[in-house]
């Protein structure tokens, strides 16, 4: 029996996409590699004594992001506002080898982001980017070269923040990442830089306190799913049908098909006859261990630090109220390697990061780690970004993928908000919009 869509992939882009085209009598399979749903969204209850779950995936929600604020509103799910520290010991910086920034430095940061904003606005066309006469220039340039300009007069610790804070927003060393690329991040962002800040209304003000899965269990429902089947190849040589084979031996027709996962993916699926050139992926995925650490008190709470990786693993740290613990994000270089060590050096690294920043001697009394490279059906997290050099030909990734009958949306295809959640359910639906179309 033929299908109209077979869409591959169980995150939220993928079931976003077939709630639109199910709701208006499109019939649609979703077919997942992985025996759960939910992509990089990954809720765990935490032990008995804690009655909480954890997120460790994808976790935050900005007041600006409609569409997963309205699922979140439609399911009836609480929300709970990220707590952010209050107070800076003026001697912590210097007890960890890191200097605060001046009032001067803080203003050139945010003069730094003015700066980027009004470069990505001048790319108003993301069909067709390369006719901005200075796209060339930044495709092949890196983040990091940027901010070494010594034309722009940058001294060190400044330097230093700012590859941090790019860091953090993308999980990838600026080195490896290309200033084209970034400012496209950007323009995606509704409101420019300013959206992306921690603190009241920033992209991390919301959790949902019974975890971001729920998003993607939730649209499940009512959809039909087949787990723990990958796509292994796809044949779309007859104008008519299209004949994907899964990894179990199993063959599906479609009429359409959705390729809902991060393009850095595609080289792992077999097309027939080969795509074009065009559609070869030079992404690379954003590299990220998420680790949760359960206290039994909140020592840290009132104490701002600005922390680095290189007083430890953790570069980024955020509180977690409920359950009482750390969120410690290690990112790009960092998480390549320790994704090759043992986790119990982690753990104690980890432990003394925080005992450095905080001035304590606690231990956890819970510890959850979660290598996002080691995903198979992932490869990293937070998405797919472009090293330097690396994009040959921008396309508008939601024009059709083949003739017409293929399509890809994830987080990295998205119009709004790409590398979060938000931006993996508007490409979803946009996208299914245009399938939809074709089929009429």
């Amino acid at each position: 029996m033929m299908t109209d869509v077979v869409i591959v992939g169980a995150g939220l882009a993928g079931l976003s996409a077939a709630r639109y085209l199910s709701s208006r009598n499109v019939t649609c399979l979703v077919i997942e590699a992985r025996t759960r749903v939910g992509g990089r969204t990954l809720s765990q209850k935490a032990p008995d004594e804690c009655e909480f779950t954890i997120d460790l995936g994808g976790q935050w929600i900005g007041p600006t992001q409609k569409r997963v604020l309205s699922l979140v509103e439609e399911f009836g799910l609480p929300l709970i506002e990220q707590t952010w520290h209050s107070s800076y010991p003026e001697d912590l910086g210097q007890a960890v080898g890191l200097i605060r920034l001046t009032h001067e430095q803080e203003q050139t940061v945010i003069d730094v982001y003015d700066i980027w904003d009004k470069m990505a606005e001048e790319l108003t066309n993301l069909e067709q980017v390369w006719l901005n006469e200075k796209a060339k220039e930044w495709a092949e340039m890196s983040v990091a070269s940027y901010i070494d300009d010594p034309t722009l007069g940058f001294d060190e610790r400044l330097r230093l923040e700012l590859k941090l804070q790019v860091l953090t927003m993308t999980a990838c060393n600026p080195e490896r990442l290309s200033l084209l690329h970034w400012l496209l991040t950007l323009r995606s962002i509704p409101g420019g830089s300013s959206s992306l800040d921690d603190g009241n209304k920033g992209a991390q003000h919301f959790k949902i306190a019974a975890g971001s899965q729920q998003l993607s269990i939730l649209l499940a429902e009512k959809q039909d799913i087949r787990l723990g089947d990958g796509l292994v190849s796809v044949d779309y040589s007859s104008p008519s049908e299209i004949v994907l084979t899964l990894l179990s031996g199993n063959k599906l027709t479609c009429r359409r098909l959705l390729l809902a996962f991060s393009p850095t993916l595609l080289s792992r699926v077999s097309f027939m006859p080969s795509l074009s050139s065009d559609w070869h992926c030079h992404m690379t995925m954003g590299q990220c261990i998420k680790t949760v650490f359960i206290y039994s008190t909140p020592f840290w709470r009132g104490i701002e630090t600005n922390q680095t990786e290189q007083q430890g693993p953790c570069s980024n740290i955020f509180d977690l109220a409920q359950p009482t613990a750390l969120i410690g994000l290690i990112l790009g270089d960092q998480a390549s390697l320790w994704c090759d060590r043992e986790e119990n050096e982690l753990v104690e690294a980890i432990i003394k990061q925080y005992n450095t920043l905080y001035r304590t001697d606690h231990q956890p009394i819970h510890t959850f780690i979660k290598y996002w490279q080691k995903e198979e059906w992932s490869g990293g997290c937070y998405a797919g970004v472009y090293p330097p050099g690396s994009i040959s030909r921008w396309e508008n990734k939601r024009k059709t993928f083949v003739d017409g009958r293929i399509w890809l949306a994830s987080t990295e295809t998205a119009s709004e908000w790409v590398g979060y959640m938000e931006g993996a359910i508007e490409a979803g639906e946009s996208t299914a919009k245009y399938i939809l179309n074709m089929l009429q």
